[in-house]
């Protein structure tokens, strides 16, 4: 059986700033900001106040008074991954990358010469991490199993500077079943509390796969995610690379609504979830649509594209905004949504358009 492995970099955007700033060391610092002020992430000390990603800069401040708030500089970060992850296949040749800061690989050559012998696994872990420490300065956590999944769950576990194994059913029956099934990779915040109505409290009541209920609620995925939680999965590690074309988000309102204030409002939030998400995993966009289903489902969308790149939730916003104002006429609202389109790595040249082009569809 393969050894997947998952290296995840422990509070990635923060620990790039404490580098560059080295007096906010084991100071609370949270990176982020913006027209809705909104924490895109903080350091460990912060967390121990409470202070979380995605949390209000406001609220943030109350838990903590003496948080440092720097802004992001996405480039810099991507150029810090870049280094990092470089580092990475030094050793281990065959990463995928999941994210700006976190990536799967095969490591099954540089492993299974000790994958029975637990302590010598544990340190030639240890040696990894450190060994990364030493030439870029970031901290990781790692984790470790026989699927894609399992090495998630396994930097999951323990942060920062975790290492978690989780290669037979005593590791994970032990460690990951008595985890909040809203922990679970592939569990989504709104279809947790539902399971929990059933009695699906834990990722191990999960896998029991016999709780009345949960295959309604969880549908076609039921299957795959109870074998996910019994060591069953994916150990497909891809070296293509799988820099995302685009990144969206809806809503579907309540009611059908033609509240203008309403419809920008939710248009807003669904704009700063892409500009967050984006800006997290170090891409830019140049072209935003915007789409709008009326109470009769005819989906209409716009698209314009801007003569600039940008990630930042104060651009992405108001270019979604700006369509909507050219765009809406009236009609009662049901479902609306934003999607950044034209992505690229922050950094990368690109060829910037001198005008504005607009493309709509109405069908």
């Amino acid at each position: 059986m393969k050894l997947i492995i998952h290296i995840d970099l422990n509070a990635f955007f923060a620990q790039v700033e404490i580098n560059r700033h080295p007096e906010y060391q084991k100071k609370p610092l949270a990176v982020g900001g913006g027209i809705r002020g909104v924490v895109a992430t903080c350091s460990y000390e912060a967390r121990k106040f409470g202070v979380r990603s995605g949390m209000n800069i406001y609220d943030a401040i109350k838990l903590c008074p003496d948080l440092i708030l720097l802004p992001g500089d996405y480039g810099e970060y991507r150029k810090q991954s870049n280094r990092f992850f470089s580092a990475v296949v030094k050793t281990i040749p065959t990463i995928e990358m999941a994210s700006i800061d976190e990536c799967y690989g095969d490591a099954t050559d540089y492993l299974q010469d000790v994958e029975t012998d637990r302590p010598t696994l544990h340190d030639r872990l240890f040696d990894l991490q450190l060994s990364l420490f030493r030439e870029t300065g970031l901290k990781c956590s790692i984790g470790l199993g026989h699927t894609r999944f399992m090495a998630k769950m396994g930097s999951d576990y323990k942060k920062p500077l975790g290492i978690t194994i989780l290669l037979d059913p005593v590791d994970w029956k032990t460690k990951i079943w008595p985890l909040d099934i809203g922990k679970m990779y592939g569990i989504g915040s709104k279809t947790a509390p539902r399971l929990k109505e059933l009695g699906i409290k834990t990722i191990g009541d999960l896998a029991t796969g016999s709780i009345p209920g949960s295959k309604e609620i969880l549908g076609s995925e039921f299957e795959y995610l109870v074998a996910l939680a019994n060591g069953f999965g994916s150990d497909v590690v891809s070296t293509e690379s799988r820099v995302r074309k685009s990144c969206g988000t809806d809503v579907t309102l309540p009611t059908d609504t033609t509240d203008y204030d309403e419809i920008r409002n939710r248009m807003r939030e669904c704009a700063l979830e892409v500009a967050q998400t984006i800006a997290k995993d170090g891409l830019e966009s140049r072209t935003i649509c915007i789409k709008l289903r009326n109470s009769d489902f005819k989906t209409n969308t716009k698209r314009m594209t801007f003569s600039t790149y940008s990630n930042s939730e104060t651009d992405i916003i108001y270019r979604a905004l700006t369509i909507l104002d050219s765009f809406y006429r009236g009609e009662p609202i049901r479902l609306l949504g934003v999607t950044a389109e034209d992505l690229k790595p922050v950094g990368d040249a690109a060829i910037d358009l001198r005008i504005p082009i607009n493309k709509a569809s109405r069908g």
